[in-house]
């Protein structure tokens, strides 16, 4: 496994402990969700940029991030704790990629990405239609979403993943 997967865990467990980031509590569980995060990119199409909505604690932007350092990464998260975090983690893990952008995703100016990505965060429908103004013409929208999402390109246990390009709507 990549050693700044092994970093990152390290201090997501360490800030979890004062900050209570996220619930997962074991290297075990953070390394489910390194795995989760970084398993699309065996069917997706390549991509040069990215914006992430709601990044949160750093799944699954900072994990597709370590593997992609050749695309910059827009990372939007509006909580304090979690874009310290954030900050933080780009820092020690030495990701130039990475631009942590402290603002709700609603209020940003509009610039276009190749890939818009978001965790667990609203129904894709409304993801799409917040988000889609962000994306170039043939770029696509990748949401990792729980079993019960509709429109569902990639189910693996209990994930599906929503991957839908910007030309594919309506479809």
């Amino acid at each position: 496994m990549n050693k700044k997967f092994n970093i990152f865990c390290d201090e997501l467990l360490k800030w979890n402990k004062i900050h209570n980031l996220t619930g997962y509590k074991s290297r075990d569980l953070i390394f489910e969700n390194i795995e989760d995060s970084i398993y699309p990119l065996s069917f997706i199409n390549d991509f040069k940029s990215a914006i992430d909505i709601g990044s949160g604690n750093g799944f699954p932007a900072i994990l597709l991030a370590i593997l992609k350092q050749d695309c910059k990464f827009y990372l939007t998260e509006p909580n304090n704790k979690k874009s310290a975090f954030l900050n933080h983690i780009a820092i020690k893990l030495e990701l130039e990629n990475v631009e942590i952008i402290k603002n709700r995703f609603e209020e940003l100016p509009k610039f276009k990405v190749d890939l818009i990505t978001s965790r667990a965060l609203f129904k894709s429908d409304k993801l799409i239609d917040l988000s889609k103004d962000f994306l170039n013409n043939n770029g696509y929208f990748l949401f990792y979403k729980g079993s019960d999402e509709k429109n569902v390109y990639k189910k693996v246990g209990n994930r599906s993943y929503v991957y839908k390009s910007k030309g594919n709507l309506n479809g």
